[in-house]
């Protein structure tokens, strides 16, 4: 028989007080980041440490996701949502990927209008230590809600934790790239202070390709891809090892926000009475929850082996 994780055991609630906790950390530590970059951007003259202000507001965007998921995702079904209200987490991710979409190409303008006033000969203004130390402490602040949020993502074996943890190490990135342009615009230079509105393009682009990346997860949920073949193959050794089984049939898979939708047909021997055809389904269908949590959605067809 197939041996699940233990951890996938964890009571449902306690899974989703961990995920609603750790997003509500990170959210907090973006919001302070966020504060402190925009400040720091206006008064300290760097276009990049403003181009990072909005990395931070996109990782906040996307904890706004995994909280809003969170909260609908544990509303039970009703008469008008049978499968749940998961996809309302995905709609949200949808609006939310192209709302990054139009910040990235703003701060990409802005980035390149200033790039091409300094190629022009226009003396830009020096950035300040102020806007410097922001980004240091922003890479620190990032990498650490990075580590304890893959660490909660594990725990939970959540998706969307996971690239939540992702998410924050992107900006720990962008952090870096951003101190290392303004300490070139501070120390190397007038004819050097071109770098941080080229940083700010770099980082730019990276949120471009968050947007994009959220966005296109989206249109996929929402049109129901089915989940990869590595995926169904595992459903199906699943299955499988439950005795008895003759063969297992078409598989149809599905994401619902954080949840899997599961559906299958198996052959079982003709001779089986009803009770013990239904005991194999329930085994299944306990499996396949043990392994993508309780929240998946199992439909398992029976058909009788006629060979």
């Amino acid at each position: 028989m197939h041996k699940p994780d233990c951890r996938i055991y964890m009571n449902e609630i306690a899974k989703k007080r961990k995920i609603y906790d750790v997003t509500l950390k990170g959210a907090v530590i973006n919001i302070l980041l966020l504060i402190s970059k925009f400040i720091a951007g206006i008064w300290g003259h760097s276009s990049a440490i403003m181009a990072d202000a909005v990395h931070s507001f996109s990782d906040l965007l996307t904890d706004i996701i995994v909280l809003v998921s969170v909260k609908l995702g544990g509303k039970p079904k009703d008469k008008s949502h049978d499968y749940g209200y998961g996809k309302a987490a995905t709609v949200s991710a949808a609006v939310l990927g192209i709302i990054l979409l139009f910040i990235s190409l703003v701060v990409f303008y802005y980035g390149m209008r200033d790039m091409i006033k300094a190629f022009q000969g226009t003396i830009l203004e020096r950035p300040s230590y102020f806007a410097l130390i922001v980004a240091i402490v922003s890479i620190i602040l990032k990498e650490w809600a990075y580590r304890f949020t893959i660490r909660t993502a594990h725990e939970t074996q959540s998706f969307a934790v996971a690239a939540n943890a992702w998410h924050h190490r992107s900006d720990s990135f962008s952090s870096i790239g951003t101190a290392i342009g303004i300490s070139g615009a501070i120390f190397l230079g007038e004819r050097w202070r071109v770098l941080d509105p080229i940083t700010a393009i770099i980082v730019s682009i990276f949120i471009l390709k968050m947007a994009l990346d959220l966005f296109v997860r989206a249109v996929a949920e929402l049109t129901e891809t089915s989940l990869p073949d590595t995926v169904e193959e595992e459903i199906a050794n699943i299955a499988t090892t439950e005795d008895g089984i003759v063969n297992v049939d078409q598989i149809l898979t599905r994401r619902i926000g954080n949840h899997v939708a599961i559906e299958m047909s198996i052959k079982l021997p003709g001779d089986l009475t009803v009770r013990e055809a239904h005991g194999h389904a329930l085994r299944i269908e306990n499996q396949l929850k043990a392994r993508f949590g309780e929240g998946t959605h199992v439909g398992v067809h029976i058909e009788p082996n006629e060979g």
